[in-house]
């Protein structure tokens, strides 16, 4: 949908959030069937089978690796939606009115390939684009965020997302110090892991949602204004 006032043009990110919400949910699916095969590696964890080269290997661990190499797939493509989805969203507030507004959308897409930036601007960038996709507006009909702060959603997907993912490249480097091989509390440590990045994943869905959502609501508002602003008078000579 797109719909223009003056030169000013909003597009509905809606299209590409419902894309972003099935990849990360694919993810999440992902982080479940992790969980349950490593309760299955704890309950019979000498359980092997003959592969065709001869070596035998816990059928559990194969799958694991097939899960990856899925979730892998499904993690550049949300990358790519999402960024798109970013991009949109941030290019929508000009058209949503929004007042005071830090991140263009180039750099609230960029931020995230900057190391150490990448810490803490993203997080601001998001923060950023939930405020002021705020429906509120006010009595003058000029919409405008009047709060501030974090949200709790927002802090608490930022708080699991990083430690899902130092979680992970901690899993991921004692498994290169191992040869490969399964280390030692592996599935404890890896059904942690995943907990993490379903938690970050269920609370990233649900931004996605409801900012989408908030834009869609506040450009209805602004329709509505202008739609029912009433003509200049009109004046009349008599002749």
């Amino acid at each position: 949908m797109a719909n223009s006032f003056e030169t000013i043009t909003y597009n509905s990110a809606k299209t590409f959030s419902y894309i972003v919400i099935a990849l990360f949910g694919g993810i999440g699916l992902c982080s479940i069937f992790y969980i349950i095969l490593c309760f299955f590696l704890i309950a019979s964890p000498d359980t092997k089978i003959n592969a065709a080269n001869g070596t035998a290997i816990n059928p559990v661990v194969g799958l694991i690796g097939l899960a990856s190499a899925l979730e892998s797939l499904l993690r550049l493509l949300v990358i790519v939606f999402f960024l798109i989805w970013e991009y949109r969203s941030f290019k929508n507030l000009t058209a949503l009115k929004a007042e005071g507004v830090e991140f263009s959308p180039g750099w609230a897409v960029g931020w995230w390939f900057i190391p150490l930036a990448n810490l803490i601007k993203p997080f601001q960038a998001v923060r950023e684009l939930w405020n002021e996709s705020d429906p509120e507006f006010d009595e003058e009909a000029v919409f405008h965020y009047k709060g501030g702060g974090t949200p709790p959603i927002i802090g608490f997907w930022w708080a699991f997302f990083l430690l899902s993912n130092l979680a992970n490249n901690l899993s991921n480097g004692l498994l290169n110090a191992n040869n490969g091989r399964l280390f030692e509390g592996f599935p404890i440590f890896f059904i942690v892991v995943s907990l993490l990045q379903l938690a970050a994943i269920i609370l990233v869905i649900l931004i996605v949602k409801k900012i989408t959502e908030r834009q869609e609501e506040r450009f209805g508002k602004i329709v509505k204004t202008q739609q029912f602003t009433p003509p200049p008078p009109e004046f009349y000579q008599n002749g």
